[in-house]
């Protein structure tokens, strides 16, 4: 134990006394909070972006009521939408071919064809370079269908206010159901959730490939040989995944103090840029138990995945040779990212309750599972037990196939004197 010790202590050292960690551990939380910045600082700029739209109004009835429709105003206090009327006759295609000009020109963002017989049924038409901005069409979308639907009424003798008012949707507010009680949730359990696991998949991703290139680092460099002079293969493996674990531990705590002022001061600064200021930016409440299963899982997760990546490293010689033996075991990291729509949705499930148990998704899917929906805890009990066992078995095959492997030089191994590796005793 104290040999391991020493490893763990010089790994540690070794790895927190580096550049790379220092502003890894700096840029972790600007990283996070950029990811969730920048798409709202995007969102404001493009509202304060004016929008020259043409309106070829064949009707003759659209045009100005839409004016007052889009009278949306920008934070100077400009119309963000500024709405010009195409009156000159002519020929539909060659009308057409002069407005895309102009918008290829950029005196338009856009031209707008409102046929004669829109208001019986006909299909209004929009022309922009581009047609992905799929928000900014569907502000345009429904004030024109709130217009047409307006002249509509006006044409049956009802009067659009009233029936607006008595076809208005009913605001739903959600509550999540607890053994807390209810509690009102808009949706951040599903961000804190989907924060957590994506955390979750970058450290064991990140964690584990610093393993296997550390494996492959003292293999190369043939330190190993030496080192092995005063300890066995094993003492090795365990102390190398033990030191990158405290690493681990140590990044994660400062996070957490990073969490903890954004969970104090994040609201406010949120709120400041949102309408209706703070009041309308709310955290969830996240129980202690979602925290503590979540370190839980990382540890799990990182041994089970820590022994594959050190036995990776020392089975090849460069890590462009590792990049092949990689490939099955990124795609265990990835599939159950690609799955968690699908747990969201059906977190109770018959499917999601199987693959949160099977052992190499369970720290992702389970800990996604009990963010979402609180699983019945002989489920969560169940996927650790197996998880455990399957730690205990991929330890006893890293260790068969690293005490060979971190000797072996020249040729990458195929899978057959891999398994011989195994039976050697």
């Amino acid at each position: 134990m104290r040999k391991i010790l020493s490893v763990v202590k010089r790994e540690y050292i070794q790895i927190v006394r580096t550049k790379g960690f220092i502003i890894g551990t700096v840029l972790g939380p600007v990283l996070m909070v950029a990811l969730m910045g920048v798409p709202l600082l995007v969102i404001l700029i493009s509202i304060d972006k004016q929008e020259t739209v043409a309106v070829v109004d064949g009707s003759g009835e659209i045009f100005d009521s839409l004016v007052r429709k889009l009278d949306v105003r920008m934070s100077g206090g400009e119309p963000r939408y500024r709405l010009e009327e195409y009156k000159k006759a002519g020929d539909p295609e060659t009308i057409k071919a002069e407005l895309s000009r102009r918008v290829m020109d950029k005196e338009l963002t856009a031209y707008l064809i409102l046929p004669a017989d829109i208001i019986a049924g006909g299909e209004a038409e929009y022309y922009a370079e581009n047609v992905s901005a799929f928000d900014e069409i569907r502000i345009i979308q429904d004030a024109v269908s709130g217009v047409v639907i307006e002249k509509r009424l006006h044409r049956e003798g009802l009067d659009p206010a009233r029936v607006s008012a008595s076809i208005r949707s009913v605001p739903l507010r959600t509550h999540k159901v607890t053994k807390r009680g209810a509690e009102e949730d808009t949706g951040g359990t599903f961000i804190f959730a989907y924060l957590l696991v994506f955390i979750l998949y970058m450290t064991l991703f990140f964690y584990g490939s610093l393993i296997m290139r550390g494996v492959i680092e003292e293999k190369t460099s043939r330190v190993v040989e030496v080192v092995l002079s005063s300890l066995r293969p094993f003492q090795l493996m365990m102390g190398k995944i033990l030191g990158i674990a405290a690493v681990g531990f140590t990044q994660y705590a400062i996070w957490a103090f990073f969490g903890l002022f954004a969970s104090r001061f994040g609201p406010h600064l949120v709120g400041g840029l949102m309408p209706g200021g703070a009041a309308g930016f709310k955290l969830p409440s996240i129980p202690a138990s979602v925290f503590f299963y979540f370190v839980l899982f990382f540890i799990l997760g990182y041994f089970l995945y820590g022994t594959l990546y050190a036995a990776i490293g020392s089975m090849v010689n460069t890590e462009k040779e590792a990049q092949q033996l990689l490939f099955p075991v990124s795609m265990l990291l990835i599939v159950p990212i690609l799955l968690i729509m699908y747990v969201v949705r059906s977190p109770d499930s018959g499917f999601s309750v199987f693959l949160s148990l099977v052992p190499f998704f369970a720290p992702i899917l389970m800990l996604l599972r009990i963010c979402v929906l609180t699983p019945p805890f002989i489920q969560v009990a169940l996927s650790i037990l197996l998880m455990l066992l399957t730690i205990l078995l991929m330890v006893w095959l890293a260790s068969k196939i690293y005490r060979v492997g971190i000797l072996m030089y020249g040729k990458r191994p195929g899978f057959r004197e891999i398994f011989r590796w195994i039976r050697y005793s």
